[in-house]
């Protein structure tokens, strides 16, 4: 029996929102927040790598669309997350 190769799955945002939902809840400095931003940092090298900056761009831009109120908030975290990949 062969493997079939299995494309991966493009990053939504809504998975990154997940992560950073969960990043807000328990705290920056908390063990499972860490955790977290270590899933965030790969769901941005997964972005990066399907579509460069425009992928990066258009996440953060739906990212801050969905809860203009936690926008500032959110795009500080994928700055910190996501910074080597950012100009």
């Amino acid at each position: 029996m062969s493997r079939a190769t299995v494309a991966p799955k493009p990053v939504t945002a809504a998975s990154v929102i997940t992560l950073l939902d969960a990043i807000e809840r328990h705290g920056l400095g908390a063990s499972a927040a860490i955790a977290f931003r270590s899933a965030l940092r790969r769901k941005g090298i997964e972005a990066d790598a399907a579509g460069g900056l425009q992928a990066l761009d258009t996440l953060m831009d739906e990212i801050a669309e969905a809860e203009p109120e936690r926008a500032d908030a959110r795009a500080a975290l994928l700055r910190s997350a996501w910074g080597e990949l950012l100009p």
